[in-house]
C-alpha cells in the first residue's frame, strides 16, 4: 500500500491530489487530518510527478478515470 501526493495538476481534482493505492484500490485522502493519521502510522504521502503518478496507477491496474474527488475504488 502507498499513499501518493500528485504534486501536478490532474484533470477534474486540481493540484495536491493524495490518495491510498494497492493492487485494483484507489481511496482519496480528503483531510489534513487523514493525512496525519497516515504520517502517525509512517505512511507519509510520497510526491510525484503527473507523469509517475498515472505510472503507478497503470501498473496496479487502477484505471485513471478513477482519479476524481471522493474516490472509493476497489476492483477484485
Amino acid at each position: 500500500m502507498l499513499v501518493l501526493h500528485c504534486a501536478d495538476t490532474l484533470p477534474n481534482v486540481g493540484y495536491g491530489y493524495v490518495c491510498v493505492v494497492a493492487p485494483r484500490m484507489l481511496k482519496h485522502v480528503t483531510s489534513q487530518a487523514q493525512v496525519s493519521a497516515l504520517r502517525d502510522v509512517d505512511m507519509a504521502p510520497r510526491s510525484i510527478s503527473k507523469a509517475a503518478f498515472l505510472d503507478v496507477l497503470t501498473s496496479l491496474s487502477i484505471p485513471h478515470t478513477e482519479v476524481k474527488k471522493n474516490a472509493d475504488y476497489s476492483r477484485r
